[in-house]
């Protein structure tokens, strides 16, 4: 199953692709990745880069996470693009366990285990762990994630989205994953969404929303970024709100 085009990638789309729930779901995302990646104009290295480290992590996710334990939910896999903090690519593994978080343990080099992470770490600028929710399925769950910096000049830099397309596109993006959401728009070219209980402005230029800490702001380039921190912001919230 596939969402997203990687043509989409640089005007704020993203591809999201379902993993085989078998031994096969390494090879499929290194192929994926490296397809995906080729169509961007990335060079050689940073490809096969991507493919080492989305191969450990749709490892991880069969390892420590198998669809056995959730059979409606297979891993999936998500590329999208961020010009914020860096201009950077995004890959994402998703799975539907969220009792079951990989670690990195600073194996040795002859140790059998614990070192995939590690291994993402060395080849990626950053990597991560958040809870989320999928892109194909609305299951709640986490993703496992690491970015390689895009290519230059990045396409993005010269494609304007427009604000009332940017508000719709991420009222859309927020609905499909099971976040209750609803869009104001003004005389002045300002959209206000309320995605649960987090306001989300959109500006002739970026987003703009408050995390519980200060406020963040991003380009409407990044608007698979927005999604993917309000879709994270919420699911954090939903845990920790009392029942």
């Amino acid at each position: 199953m596939l969402t997203g085009a990687p043509a989409d990638i640089p005007i704020g789309g993203a591809c999201a692709f379902q993993l085989p729930g078998d031994l096969s779901a390494a090879s499929t995302a290194r192929s994926l990745v490296a397809a995906t990646m080729r169509q961007l104009g990335f060079a050689p290295d940073p490809i096969e880069d991507a493919r080492l480290a989305v191969s450990e992590l749709a490892t991880n996710a069969l390892t420590h996470a198998p669809p056995a334990l959730i059979p409606a939910a297979q891993p999936e896999l998500w590329i999208w693009a961020r010009t914020r903090p860096a201009p950077q690519l995004v890959v994402s593994v998703f799975d539907a366990h969220r009792d079951a978080w990989p670690i990195a343990l600073g194996a040795g080099l002859l140790d059998e285990h614990g070192k995939g992470l590690c291994i993402v770490a060395a080849l990626a600028t950053d990597t991560g762990i958040h809870l989320t929710r999928s892109r194909l399925t609305v299951s709640p769950g986490k993703r496992v994630w690491f970015t390689l910096p895009l290519t230059a000049p990045w396409p993005a830099d010269g494609s304007a989205i427009a604000p009332i397309s940017a508000a719709d596109r991420l009222t859309a993006a927020l609905r499909s994953r099971g976040v209750p959401t609803t869009l104001r728009s003004d005389d002045h070219g300002v959209s206000l969404l309320t995605a649960g209980t987090t306001n989300i402005w959109v500006e002739p230029k970026a987003f703009a929303w408050h995390d519980g800490q200060g406020y963040t702001r991003h380009p409407l380039a990044d608007l698979q970024e927005t999604a993917e921190r309000i879709v994270g912001h919420h699911e954090t919230r939903t845990l920790t709100s009392p029942s």
